[in-house]
């Protein structure tokens, strides 16, 4: 900077004037770098950062802890490379498949909303299947040539020089096609987005029948412990027409605290039993302060006791603060999360709650043949019938067969029927998830062809005829139209004398293909007085 001139002051020395530096604007830095003589070594990229770490002159962020999931296909831990086996999904607890790997079993395929079907089946498959290349467990991906018996992980089989094809075929290095083909796969980076389709009720039945766990089974602010029971003189009394309330059940709620603003804390939720009635028990647990505990007959009777103290030291606005969120007594406790309704429906013997209105059905989550004795001796409790027969809820048909469990495969207890809705509550389901019950696909029988989406139970409604509706008269002229314009024909009969005509207008159900062992079945179904035609699937698809 050019200083000003200006006078001396009295008393103060006269500066020196600083020499002008005219028309140079930069000035030139010169290094001097002195090499050692001879054959020296050079230091690695190890080397120089632990030399950079002893000066400890720069910042470096943390290191990252190390992946420790494992592909329960190629066995190789934590995401592969983007254009390799790609990133890891979650298949079930502690189990994680890459991408890649469980999209390019045979077994497997994608419908168009992105979810892969059939990755337990291939898992199956691959425990019992040895890699043709490492001699490892986990292989499923088959050369698509017929009887050949090479079978590969997906990373074996990149690094063999296989050739992938875009139709999500492949061939081993034996049978590949010599020279290049414009169907080959180059690249294997999946950008869209991809999941695994899981079942619900059996992800539920696994949490369930693995006794004591490792693991937090969470949902939102709600932590699941124990489900507790419910012994036959305690159905009339422990249920409500919202909610059933075994004894020994345990869940923690995280909600907002009663003596700080704006911090959350833990609410510690117990049911149990006091002179036949049940108990509501919350303990409040925040750090720093003194542990609360509030009981009740009733959920909504404790957690109105737990606000009263505090609705009366403040304000509306202050609760409004303090609980910005409305919470009903059942919710506090987690008995209305519809996980924990699922688990709670499944205990043995809670048909005989009449008041109570399942939501879910029945579904055999839990095997209990026999009672849990609370006191752990059945010798020093009153003798009390510990069996239940259902009433008979369904048909004789499926009352004839016994269910079997989807996660043991072992046949269950009298408690394990299946619950069937009524058709109108089935008819009103179908009308707003049909799509995701099927999709359309080239077939193997005939040109196009309607296939599942997803698990699909007997005697489910799958999809619903439609067109439209005309007299006979037009049917059989529309039918020699079509013929002359050389048309695929798709007309049903819906009675003696209306047929639906879905040739122009009509849904993906008229690709269905006739079969000599169908899995479907059409039946013809009233509602609010007009005939429909519904799909109904006539074994588990």
């Amino acid at each position: 900077f050019k200083p000003r001139s200006r006078p001396p002051e009295d008393g103060d020395d006269a500066r020196p004037r600083l020499k002008k530096w005219k028309g140079v604007r930069w000035k030139r830095l010169r290094f001097l770098v002195t090499i050692q003589k001879g054959g020296a070594k050079r230091d690695g990229d190890k080397e120089i950062a632990e030399f950079i770490d002893k000066l400890g002159t720069t910042l470096r962020p943390e290191k990252v802890p190390r992946d420790l999931r494992k592909c329960c296909f190629c066995h190789e831990e934590g995401d592969g490379a983007t254009d390799g086996p790609a990133r890891l999904l979650n298949l079930d607890l502690d189990l994680w498949v890459h991408l890649n790997c469980a999209l390019w079993s045979t077994e497997v395929y994608e419908t168009q909303g992105g979810a892969l079907i059939n990755v337990e089946v291939a898992l199956h498959r691959g425990l019992l299947t040895k890699c043709s290349l490492c001699q490892k467990t986990g292989a499923t991906n088959s050369c698509n040539r017929i009887r050949c018996p090479s079978v590969y992980h997906f990373a074996c089989a990149i690094r063999a020089k296989c050739m992938f094809f875009k139709d999500k075929t492949m061939l081993c290095p034996l049978h590949k096609l010599k020279g290049p083909c414009e169907q080959e796969l180059s690249s294997f980076t999946v950008f869209r987005r991809v999941y695994i389709e899981r079942d619900e009720v059996k992800q539920i039945a696994s949490i369930i029948q693995r006794g004591e766990r490792l693991h937090m089974f969470r949902v939102g602010g709600l932590v699941f412990h124990a489900i507790g029971q419910l012994l036959p003189h305690q159905m009339a009394d422990f249920h409500s027409v919202t909610a059933l309330y075994p004894v020994g059940y345990e869940a923690t709620r995280i909600y907002w605290s009663l003596r700080t603003n704006n911090r959350r804390c833990c609410y510690r939720c117990t049911i149990c039993e006091n002179n036949g009635r049940p108990e509501f028990v919350v303990q409040v647990i925040e750090q720093g302060l003194e542990d609360l505990v509030f009981s009740d007959s009733s959920p909504q009777a404790v957690w109105n006791r737990i606000i009263e103290p505090v609705a009366m030291m403040r304000k509306e606005a202050d609760m409004l603060r303090l609980f910005p969120e409305y919470l009903k007594g059942e919710e506090l406790f987690g008995l209305t999360v519809h996980a924990v309704l699922r688990i709670a429906e499944s205990l043995p013997g809670v048909e005989s709650c009449q008041n109570y209105l399942f939501r879910y059905g029945r579904h055999p989550l839990m095997e209990l043949p026999l009672m849990i004795n609370p006191t752990g001796c059945a010798r020093s409790e009153p003798k009390i019938l510990t069996h239940y027969k259902r009433p008979h809820t369904l048909n004789s048909t499926s009352m004839s067969k016994a269910y079997q469990s989807t996660f043991t495969g072992e046949t269950n207890t009298p408690y394990s029927k299946q619950f069937v809705h009524s058709k109108s509550s089935q008819y009103r389901r179908l009308k707003t998830e049909w799509k995701n019950n099927v999709y359309l696909a080239r077939s193997r029988i005939q040109g196009l062809g309607l296939y599942a989406a997803k698990d699909i139970e007997k005697h489910t409604m799958v999809i619903e005829y439609i067109g439209t509706i005309i007299r006979n008269e037009v049917a059989n002229r529309r039918e020699k139209i079509y013929e002359e314009q050389n048309r695929g024909i798709y007309m049903f009969r819906i009675n003696n004398e209306h047929v639906i005509d879905a040739t122009l207008t009509g849904g993906p159900a008229r690709y269905i293909n006739h079969s000599c062992a169908p899995n479907c079945v059409a039946e013809v179904v009233t509602f609010d007085k007009e005939d429909k035609i519904i799909i109904i699937s006539s074994r588990r698809i």
